[in-house]
Formats: C-alpha cells, structure tokens, sequence
C-alpha cells in the first residue's frame, strides 16, 4: 500500500524517501532525559539517519502492519524517539497512516487513536488514514479498492 501512495505523490511530482524499518537498529527511548540537556539522544543507532532524513520532510507518512492491536514495534520505537528537542529541527507540518491488518476494523482503533493524538501533539495536520483489513498473507491485498484510495491520496497530499 505504500508504494501505491508514493506512486501516486511522485505523478504528481513529489519528491519521496521511502525508509523501511526493517532491518534498521532503532533503540527503544529510556527517558534518560539526556536530549533535554545535550540536544542530542545518547543512544547509538540508525535514529540518527532517521533524525536527518527528517530535517527536509514536511509530510510524514507512516505505514504499518498492525500485529496485535497497536503499530509495529519498530514504528512504536522511531515515534517515541521523537519526543527529543531535536523534533524541532523538522518541517514535518502533516502526516499520513496507512496500514493493514489481518483481523477486522476494529485492530486499527489504538493505532489510529495514537496517530491522531501524536500528531496533535506534534502540530501535524492529519492529510489522511487508509486501512485495510483481513490482509493475513502477502498479496491478500492484491485488488483491494483501498489500494486505489491510498493512491489518490498520494496524488492529493502533496499538492
């Protein structure tokens, strides 16, 4: 579904970055406080990569499987480690979920409460949420007239 998106915003002539958590080393925050009093986080991994990607994005769209009832703990982890003084260096000024789950509408409800409420926090506009359910295995999603939403969402965001 992602890549569907990003189709969509570069027809329209956006300019996208398509980072995939997997694989990277995204530390979980311990709430040391050292970020408050350094500006910099004390943990070493790739959320330094992530940090500067984040300096020239103004819409950030994040995109994850539900698991059990909540984002990927991936996702969960990149979050968290916004809340840094860093955060203030970004241009994010909107934001998108899109996400898929293998159970019933009913799965997104936390993930799209924490959105929401992040991105309030966070002064984001929300642009838009496409969710798809019973998407179990790869490929489930093949057809699936949210694809098409998830497009044309791409299409109008960046514009």
């Amino acid at each position: 579904m992602a890549d569907v998106f990003i189709k969509g915003a570069v027809e329209e002539g956006n300019k996208i970055t398509k980072y995939v958590l997997q694989g990277k080393k995204i530390l979980p925050c311990i709430d040391c406080q050292a970020c408050f009093k350094t500006g910099k986080c004390i943990l070493e991994d790739d959320m330094d990569e992530v940090y500067e990607l984040l300096r020239t994005t103004n819409i950030l769209v994040l995109a994850s499987p539900v698991y059990f009832y909540g984002i990927s703990a991936q996702l969960k982890a990149l979050l968290d480690r916004l809340h840094n003084p860093v955060r203030d260096t970004f241009p994010i000024n909107s934001s998108v979920l899109l996400s898929v789950c293998a159970d019933t509408a009913e799965a997104f409800i936390p993930s799209i409460a924490m959105y929401k409420a992040i991105g309030r926090y966070l002064g984001w506009e929300d642009k838009g949420i496409v969710t798809v359910s019973d998407v179990e295995n790869k490929g489930d999603i093949a057809g699936r007239a949210e694809l098409n939403l998830a497009y044309e969402l791409g299409k109008k965001v960046g514009k």
